[in-house]
């Protein structure tokens, strides 16, 4: 079962790589969807969200590629989160043309988001991911995100303050994820090094 999410809201990260999260609701409902991307890309998501362009103005490659789309009939239908790689959620993007489905299957979150907004398309997550990844309340004014959400810069900081303060629990627990990140691999990192 597919959940719809919005976009809710945009938070710094404490570290300064220069990133930041992406904050999704679940639609009519209060669990939230943390996503991480640059601090650049966020902000000029949650403009394009707050300022919609009308074709034909291409302001960005997100909308220039929005007309290329609409040039050749093809409509953006949804975007959907997959899963999750080395602190990277995944996406397809489903597409229709002349009446035939044509999907994306793999691309970063942060792109196809960007998608979403410029296409104004839905975001959806399928149930059982988005019940593994939401963020839990712990408090308050405090939310508790899963470890595999973290970028490894974040995780071997994490891991530096966690031997430094002598909290060996947790640094085994960031170790054993950095461990099995460098076993497994990433489709988005395999095609492109270079990506953010």
């Amino acid at each position: 079962m597919l959940i719809e999410l919005e976009l809710s809201g945009l938070a710094s990260t404490a570290d300064q790589n220069d990133r930041s999260i992406v904050i999704l609701k679940e639609k009519g409902g209060d669990r939230i969807l943390p996503v991480m991307m640059s601090t650049r890309r966020a902000v000029s998501m949650m403009m394009r969200r707050q300022i919609p362009l009308s074709l034909p103005v291409a302001a960005t490659v997100a909308d220039a590629y929005n007309l290329l789309l609409h040039k050749f009939d093809v409509t953006v239908k949804r975007i959907e989160f997959t899963g999750i790689a080395n602190g990277v959620f995944l996406c397809k993007i489903v597409a229709e043309r002349e009446g035939q489905e044509c999907v994306v299957d793999t691309c970063q979150a942060h792109d196809a988001l960007v998608v979403a907004c410029t296409s104004v398309c839905p975001i959806t997550i399928d149930s059982e991911l988005f019940q593994a990844q939401y963020m839990r309340k712990t408090g308050d004014k405090s939310f508790a995100i899963n470890i595999d959400v973290l970028t490894r810069k974040m995780l071997e900081d994490a891991l530096e303050h966690a031997v430094a303060t002598e909290n060996f629990e947790v640094a085994t627990q960031i170790r054993d994820e950095l461990a099995r990140r460098n076993q497994a691999r990433n489709p988005i990192e395999d095609a492109n090094p270079y990506a953010e």
